[in-house]
């Protein structure tokens, strides 16, 4: 196992690709887009996450989060407080392009190519000649390499034309909208240290400062809609634009904190973002190809999604590392069974939060308040094991 083609240039692509290269396999990515980008706002870094990435030489920089402040936004009471502290240190509130832009950066010291403009058509196993897997593109290129990683996202490519075409993502009634907005000329007192989940009957809003210096500060509403194909990260304009807003005042405008409409009234451009999910279980690899992040398990973004995919590539590269000399689908069978339970908790968790933001009634959003206060009290040790985690020590199986 020499060489690898890495399909999907975002965030998991990266970190795949630099830690790879620690052991010494040659990777090149390849990109859709026709440059760098990334869909979605902002991104949680949790402790464990940050660890990671400096392991590989990746610097970031955001808000510090200690705690996400959970609120009711009809009462304003305070309903729990989520640490995100960890033994390796606190959480980091990011935007995904400054991650993205620290990420390329390394790549780019680490000497890995990215090729931009490569749209996947086909994978094909390759009986002789140089390379076992042969990846075949749009612009009529194709490379060749011993092994094909799958980094493309909930809608992946690799997996739908080669992995498990039939396994994909399925809608959740939900989506999120999301904005920056500068705080520096904010009236109203803002009512959250760091980060807010602002809980009600409508749905959530997300409010988190976003830079070191506190100057922006990220919104970012979950609620219930009706599927909208073909609208997936895509920049709200014109009659759409008019239809989002009133839409979200509809929802959150009546909150007991007077920072937030004033936010949202200064929301100059939303991105709407359908959540999607893919199906509990299906095949992470097959033959000589294998799935990382949300190509293999896509959920519902869960504050920690990224930090998932981190890992995944950190403990993806330790396996091949440890079956150096063994063949690479007895490594992924490997991969597998040591990374399924962690990914199969995550996923619950994901599942049950964002069924929580649908519509409700008055009394079962009253209820999920007191319920909110009583299993943050009962989880706080397992969030605490969760974010002193070290996928670095996880023993592998096989």
């Amino acid at each position: 196992m020499k060489s690898c083609i890495i399909i999907g240039g975002g965030i998991a692509g990266p970190v795949a690709a630099l830690a790879l290269s620690r052991i010494g396999i040659k990777c090149t990515i390849y990109e859709l887009r026709d440059s760098p980008a990334t869909i979605g706002g902002a991104i949680n870094l949790t402790p464990n996450a940050l660890k990671l990435l400096a392991s590989l030489d990746v610097q970031v920089a955001g808000c510090v989060v200690n705690d996400i402040e959970i609120f009711s936004y009809h009462t304003g009471s305070k309903l729990a407080d989520l640490s995100f502290r960890g033994p390796s240190g606190h959480a980091v509130r990011i935007v995904r392009e400054d991650l993205l832009r620290a990420l390329l950066d390394a790549v780019e010291k680490a000497d890995v190519s990215i090729v931009y403009g490569s749209k996947l058509v086909s994978i094909n196993e390759m009986e002789h000649g140089e390379g076992d897997v042969e990846a075949v593109f749009e612009n009529g290129t194709s490379a060749k390499a011993d092994f094909v990683v799958g980094c493309d996202g909930m809608y992946s490519a690799t997996r739908m034309k080669f992995v498990e075409p039939e396994r994909v993502p399925i809608y959740t009634d939900a989506a999120s909208a999301y904005a920056i907005v500068d705080g520096r000329e904010l009236k109203a007192p803002v009512h959250f240290r760091e980060t807010a989940v602002n809980s009600g009957m409508y749905g959530s809003l997300l409010s988190s400062f976003i830079d070191e210096k506190r100057e922006k500060i990220y919104l970012s509403a979950a609620m219930q809609a009706e599927e909208q194909k073909d609208k997936d990260g895509w920049k709200v304009r014109g009659a759409d634009h008019e239809k989002t807003v009133h839409e979200i005042q509809r929802r959150f405008g009546a909150v007991a904190f007077t920072c937030l409409p004033e936010l949202l009234g200064r929301v100059e451009e939303y991105t709407y973002y359908p959540v999607y999910k893919l199906a509990p279980g299906g095949n992470w690899s097959r033959e000589k190809v294998v799935l990382l992040g949300d190509a293999a398990h896509g959920m519902p973004p869960q504050g920690e999604s990224t930090g998932l995919a981190i890992e995944d590539a950190m403990l993806f590269a330790r396996v091949l590392d440890k079956f150096s000399g063994r063949s690479v689908e007895e490594a992924f069978v490997a991969y597998e069974k040591t990374r399924r339970p962690r990914i199969d908790s995550a996923y619950k968790q994901a599942v049950m939060r964002w069924s929580r933001v649908k519509d409700k009634s008055w009394a079962v959003q009253k209820l999920e308040e007191l319920f909110t206060r009583a299993w943050m009290w009962y989880m706080a040790d397992e969030f605490e094991k969760n974010f002193a985690y070290d996928i670095m020590k996880e023993e592998i199986v096989g």
